[in-house]
């Protein structure tokens, strides 16, 4: 009994410290069906994803290991009868909204001699998307790839060393595409609190209703967006207006930060003045 008390209450410790992060859910990758390559590399791009994600420190991230706990834990419940398994059907993974999912469609290795020195090059190539788990739907989908030269060609590390050290360089290549995909599907939103400075036409600083918790940083952007109601065809729809940018110059703490306003000062002054309805999305 004592061991079931215990288990609950880090359980409602663990599940109340998150409860203001949403959570994703990360399956396991794959490489395409035409395709051969080695289980540690399909790992390792997936646990680049998965820290892409993690680092941003605005989500808690099921995978399919932890998923298979949660399993595991249903069974031992049903099995000592322990509240009809209510805890692991509020499960984190069920509480996700997306889930995220890898297919992975080169792994190129070649090695290049010459006649006194050989190197290794690796090109890499695999595909994210984003699935809705309510409609199954895919709601956001990219290529990723190394970052490119300025004439637009993918660039392939050369290695002297080793295959492995070859394909973890050219890993570490897609990195600004992992972060910029992470970043447009998976923006911070909230809302402006107050506008602490401002001429009599123009707003310039601000509070934002994020800080730590959410991962806000100092020079991390935002789009400032107001939501306009409109009728079409007797159908009420809303329209995400943008209408300016403001960027965070300090978190004050769990769930607030200082902005400067970049852009748009004086529409957001009027606007948030006039109670309209204001969000804003990060950008980075």
């Amino acid at each position: 009994m004592k061991k079931k008390t215990l288990f609950l209450l880090i359980l409602f410790i663990t599940t109340t410290a998150l409860a203001q992060k949403k959570t994703v859910a990360i399956s396991t990758f794959e490489a395409a069906s035409d395709v051969e390559i080695s289980a540690k590399y399909i790992k390792a791009i997936e646990d680049k994803v998965k820290a892409a994600i993690k680092n941003t420190n605005r989500f808690k991230i099921v995978d399919r290991a932890n998923y298979r706990k949660l399993l595991d834990e249903r069974e031992f419940q049903k099995k000592e009868e322990f509240i009809d398994g209510k805890v692991t059907s509020e499960s984190a993974f069920e509480g996700a909204e997306q889930i995220v999912t890898g297919n992975i469609s080169q792994v190129s290795i070649t090695k290049r001699t010459s006649k006194e020195s050989f190197s290794y090059k690796c090109n890499i190539s695999f595909s994210l998307e984003v699935i809705d788990i309510a409609t199954g739907k895919v709601i956001a989908s990219e290529m990723i790839q190394p970052k490119q030269t300025f004439l637009g060609n993918v660039v392939s590390t050369y290695d002297t060393k080793t295959p492995e050290k070859a394909f973890f360089n050219s890993l570490k290549g897609t990195q600004k595409a992992i972060d910029k995909f992470v970043a447009e599907n998976f923006p911070v939103t909230t809302q402006i609190i107050e506008i602490t400075k401002a001429t009599s036409s123009k707003a310039k600083t601000l509070l934002l209703n994020t800080g730590n918790m959410n991962g806000a940083k100092e020079k991390q952007a935002f789009k400032v967006v107001e939501l306009v109601s409109m009728n079409v065809n007797g159908k009420e729809i809303i329209r995400k207006k943008e209408i300016g940018t403001v960027r965070i110059t300090n978190v004050e703490g769990d769930e607030i930060s200082e902005a400067k306003v970049i852009k748009g000062g004086n529409v957001i002054l009027e606007r948030f003045n006039a109670g309209a309805k204001i969000e804003c999305y990060s950008k980075n």
